[in-house]
């Protein structure tokens, strides 16, 4: 994973290179998504976390579904371009607190993907420099995860 220096409040930048198509990523990331986000330790619920889903569809929801079915949203699909581009805010529960996240999946001329992900807005939350790091570190792990089981 290709990693970026931005600073303390800009962006944070992971890039990955895939071994299937932009179209494949790009379900994969979507249609997917709670076959490889690790809900253990990147859920709003927790133990209690079951399910994600990716609604791909402008206004769309992304959320997660805990163990009593309650429907806990972490953020809205604001641009969706299949299979190259999606935008989405990211804010768990948390609209003080909301960041975007810009997502594109590039053919790399050889049949594999050239994936980035940018997580921007920190400078409109009030936690900017905690928070950003916190995702900073903790995107490596999660994308790992989605590299991992896209074989």
């Amino acid at each position: 994973m290709k990693e970026y220096k931005t600073g303390p409040v800009g962006p944070v930048m992971k890039a990955l290179s895939l071994k299937a198509p932009p179209s494949r990523a790009f379900a994969h990331f979507t249609d997917n998504i709670a076959r490889w986000w690790p809900l253990a330790t990147h859920s709003l619920s927790g133990a209690l976390a079951r399910s994600v889903v990716f609604e791909t569809e402008k206004g769309g929801r992304i959320y997660e579904i805990d163990a009593t079915g309650r429907e806990r949203e972490w953020g809205r699909v604001k641009e969706c371009e299949p299979p190259h581009r999606l935008v989405f805010s990211w804010v768990l529960e948390n609209p003080a607190e909301a960041t975007e996240v810009e997502v594109t999946f590039e053919d790399d001329g050889g049949g594999g993907t050239d994936f980035t992900l940018v997580h921007r807005g920190w400078l409109e939350t009030k936690s900017a420099v905690e928070r950003r790091g916190m995702y900073e570190s903790g995107w490596t792990p999660v994308l790992a995860k989605y590299q991992g089981s896209l074989r």
